[in-house]
Parts: C-alpha cells; sequence; structure tokens
C-alpha cells in the first residue's frame, strides 16, 4: 500500500513538472546599460514565469534573485560575487587564444540552433534605443549584422530597432530597451537538441 502511494505521488509530481514544462513561460528583460571604458553603469532586470508571477532577477545594479509576484515577492536572496573566484577565471580565460575558441565552437551548428529557437518563440515585444559601439569596430558591425536577423522572424509591429552605430576604438554603448518573448521550455529543448544533432560535425 505504502509502495502504491510513492508510485502515484512520484508519477503526480512528475505530471505536474511535464505540464509546467509544456506551459508557455514568459520572459522579459527590460533595462538601461551605459557602458564607457572600464565603466558600466545602469538597470537591468530579468523575469521568468507567468505574467505577474515568477523568477526575478534583478542583474543591474544589485545582483538579486526573487520568487513569487514580481512586485511582492515571497523569496528574495542577495546573489554575492566571488571576486577572487572570477578573478582567477577570468585570467584562465584569457589564456585561451581566440584560435582555440574559434576551434570549439565551430563545432557548434551555432546558426541552425539559433534559427530553429527563434521559430518557436512569439515575440511580444522586442525595442532597442540608443548607441551601440564596442572597442572593435568588427563587433560593432557583427551586432548590428545579428540584429538584422530579426527583421524577417519577429512581427514588425513588435519590432523597434532606432540604434545608432557607433564605430570607434573605444567602448561607447548607452541602450535603452525591452525584450518579451513567450516560449514552451520543454518543446524548446526538444527542438534545439534534434537540431543539434543533425547539425553536429
Amino acid at each position: 500500500m505504502m509502495l502504491y502511494v510513492i508510485v502515484y505521488t512520484i508519477l503526480f509530481i512528475l505530471s505536474v513538472l511535464l505540464i509546467v514544462l509544456i506551459l508557455p513561460v514568459r520572459i522579459r528583460l527590460t533595462g538601461r546599460l551605459k557602458l564607457k571604458e572600464f565603466d558600466i553603469e545602469g538597470n537591468a532586470r530579468l523575469l521568468l514565469g507567468y505574467r505577474k508571477r515568477g523568477i526575478g532577477i534583478d542583474i543591474l545594479p544589485k545582483k538579486t534573485i526573487t520568487l513569487g509576484t514580481y512586485q511582492k515577492p515571497i523569496f528574495v536572496k542577495s546573489l554575492q560575487k566571488n571576486t577572487k573566484k572570477n578573478k582567477n577565471h577570468k585570467q584562465e580565460s584569457d589564456e585561451k587564444s581566440l584560435k582555440e575558441k574559434y576551434m570549439s565552437f565551430r563545432k557548434i551548428p551555432v546558426m541552425q540552433l539559433i534559427k530553429s529557437v527563434l521559430k518557436l518563440i512569439h515575440w511580444e515585444e522586442f525595442s532597442l534605443k540608443g548607441k551601440l559601439g564596442f572597442s572593435n569596430p568588427m563587433y560593432t558591425g557583427l551586432a548590428f549584422g545579428f540584429l538584422n536577423t530579426f527583421n524577417g522572424l519577429v512581427n514588425p509591429q513588435k519590432l523597434i530597432l532606432e540604434l545608432e552605430p557607433i564605430f570607434s576604438d573605444k567602448l561607447n554603448t548607452d541602450v535603452e530597451g525591452t525584450i518579451h518573448i513567450r516560449l514552451s521550455p520543454l518543446i524548446t529543448v526538444i527542438q534545439a537538441g534534434f537540431t543539434y544533432y543533425k547539425f553536429h560535425k
């Protein structure tokens, strides 16, 4: 009798989890980001869940994670930053050459993955305004080329791109905007998995 209760409980939990993963989840990132040489300021918040409740992650200026309603969460946790650990990790990352990074990413079908995932995303809003410029003009051009791919994937009424490219050797970015999408986590992961194994080299 006890075994049946445990089995039914596990099946019930798995069913609820499956339903939650299939149901569309809203992801909303909003804020403003200002980047200068060695200087970052602004505000940004990422919301994962449903219309009024879910997980909130404050990225800037403070790093916290919340659970419950977005306005009045029932759980708030500060995300402490381990400076020493991150510093060592950054040094190890810098030691990798650009060629090694390129070779590792070359085996991943990045564009195919992006296209397959974007097809499953329901765009609610995508807006970026301001000026965008990286320390390397090539990166600025690549960023604008990537943003132009959204023109054929997002409803023009839900797409607002008012960005001014800054081609210089200095980091000069001041962008504000909102990215609001809706997707099913389980279906998205399955589709990404099929695409990865189909085009994996």
